[in-house]
């Protein structure tokens, strides 16, 4: 039978058809549910249903060790991105979990570094938010519990004031191989949005010159803020260390003590250059000044558009004697892209770990003086000597979102955490040490032991990272977990944190294929780059 109904009456009919179709589809009757394809069965490879976007889980958590036992060396859980981005199209989570370990699993606590328990209404058993309807396909037999975000016997508790972290309880208990699944917030899957608009975007600098020039322009269009939102920063910078200073006859404003490297120090130093009028006071440890506006040629507001942010530089020091290979007396450096995190004045500085290491060996300067920090090009007929680029590092090794972490099973911490996004602990913070040079008939390598030491009146936290920055030429690192800025890195054993004046130790093993002799500049840092 047709029904033909014209004018106001049609629409107020139509509206209460939706409204009754929207009713039916919660309650699993309406037409376009049961059109829907079956969601695939449960899997230890797939423990999640098809949810709106998603046609399994972004994140798989595998739990390894359900007993009070020490972890093994692989952890007491594992965490698995499929590839799934948010089953909501914007920023939610399907996540599921596989109990692996030998006993039932009732309970995990987990932490993210995004407000992960801010349960806003969309979760898998909530409303599309683009059409305001369950989602479509959505869990049978939703819901499974409050917040809309549960599966099936699962429920939350114990979720922190900053809602960061929570405890997902499981009634009954999963099973030793029995899979269950849950939803949070935010995109807690791999970081593509933040590094497909970093990696690639700085370019490597020319050799020869005096003066070192680069640029940092985001990929896919976006602007500078735009990426800076992608990534979780506010804005950008440059990070310039000083890992070889062999010249000792530059100051920071207030100090008698002449700046040497190693130890490495920021370019410039927080209070500015003695010989820089006005000094250059960066308070972070930044290139371009923050604090400053666009009439002083060393603030960041200076050196940027709204699409790029540029970088110039020309040290020289008349002390140098090098040559242009980077032998002989010369000048170190690491450059680095990073994003400033929060609002000045106590902002945070995020390295990203792309950009490039180089030497100089120029030691002309204008009117005498020796420059580390400078607006102004120098004159290359003044001097010889030049650039060398040492290192060049593309890629990110930043992730953002910054992930999930498992950090009790059962109930019994784990002593694992989100991975830490790495921070270079600068001086004054971290200092690291060799006990010089060991060759080993039986390895065949030279061997040398780095201690790691908090210097600072606070505790840091782990785990810990010692770049080996300016590697000789020819000489390989061994034992290392990784690279970073396109620099080796050694990761430190056995250390969760170091209160102030605690050290820690690592043995770094190299082979040298030439005749230099081994020199490199570690830089510390806190966090994990992988």
């Amino acid at each position: 039978m047709h029904i033909r109904i014209r004018g106001s009456l049609n629409r107020y009919v139509s509206l209460m058809f939706s409204a009754i179709m929207a009713v039916a589809f919660w309650c699993g009757s309406s037409p376009e549910a049961a059109a829907a394809p079956a969601p695939a069965p449960a899997s230890v490879s797939n423990p999640c249903p098809a949810v709106g976007a998603d046609t399994k889980c972004g994140i798989i958590i595998n739990v390894l060790q359900t007993g009070n036992t020490p972890c093994p060396p692989t952890g007491c859980a594992s965490i698995g991105f499929t590839g799934q981005g948010p089953y909501d199209r914007i920023e939610d989570t399907l996540i599921g979990v596989v109990n692996n370990g030998k006993f039932p699993l009732t309970s995990i606590a987990v932490q993210s570094s995004t407000t992960a328990f801010a349960f806003e209404g969309d979760g898998v058993c909530g409303l599309d938010p683009t059409t305001g309807l369950p989602f479509v396909p959505a869990p049978p037999g939703c819901p499974f519990g409050p917040t809309g975000y549960e599966g099936p016997g699962a429920s939350f508790g114990n979720i922190s004031p900053d809602l960061t972290t929570g405890t997902v309880t499981f009634s009954p208990p999963i099973p030793p191989g029995g899979t269950a699944y849950f939803s949070l917030e935010e995109s807690l899957t791999s970081a593509t949005g933040c590094s497909s608009v970093i990696n690639g975007s700085v370019l490597k600098p020319a050799n020869g010159g005096a003066n070192v020039v680069t640029s940092f322009t985001p990929n896919l269009g976006h602007t500078l803020a735009q990426a800076a939102s992608l990534c979780g920063f506010t804005a950008w910078d440059w990070q310039q260390t000083v890992t070889l200073d062999p010249c000792a006859d530059v100051y920071e404003v207030g100090s008698t003590t002449p700046l040497k490297a190693p130890p490495p120090y920021n370019d410039p130093p927080l209070k500015g250059y003695s010989y820089q009028h006005p000094p250059n006071a960066v308070q972070l440890p930044v290139y371009y000044n923050l604090f400053t506006g666009s009439s002083d040629p060393l603030s960041l507001s200076a050196n940027e558009t709204a699409t790029t942010l540029s970088f110039g530089d020309g040290p020289s020091d008349s002390c140098l004697s090098g040559r242009a290979d980077g032998t002989g007396k010369h000048l170190g450096f690491t450059m680095h892209l990073v994003g400033i995190v929060g609002a000045l004045p106590g902002a945070g500085v995020q390295d990203t770990g792309v950009g490039f290491s180089y030497t100089t060996t120029f030691n002309g300067t204008t009117g005498g003086i020796h420059v580390r920090n400078s607006a102004v090009p120098v004159d290359p007929g003044s001097g010889t000597g030049g650039i060398t680029v040492t290192a060049y590092s593309p890629t990110t090794s930043y992730q953002y979102p910054k992930g999930l972490g498992v950090i009790a099973i059962n109930g019994v911490p784990t002593g694992q955490t989100t991975t830490a996004p790495p921070i270079l602990l600068g001086s004054g913070v971290g200092s690291v040490t060799s006990s010089g040079f060991v060759y080993s008939r039986v390895t065949q390598t030279f061997n040398t032991v780095l201690t790691l030491t908090n210097v600072s009146a606070s505790s840091i936290s782990g785990p810990f990272q010692v770049v080996l920055d300016s590697l000789t030429p020819g000489v390989t690192a061994l034992n290392t977990s990784g690279t970073f800025g396109g620099w080796s890195f050694v990761t430190v054993p056995k250390a969760a944190a170091l209160a102030p004046g605690q050290s820690t130790t690592v043995t770094a093993q190299f082979v040298n294929s030439g005749t230099a002799p081994i020199t490199f500049s570690p830089l510390p840092y806190s966090g994990s780059f992988n």
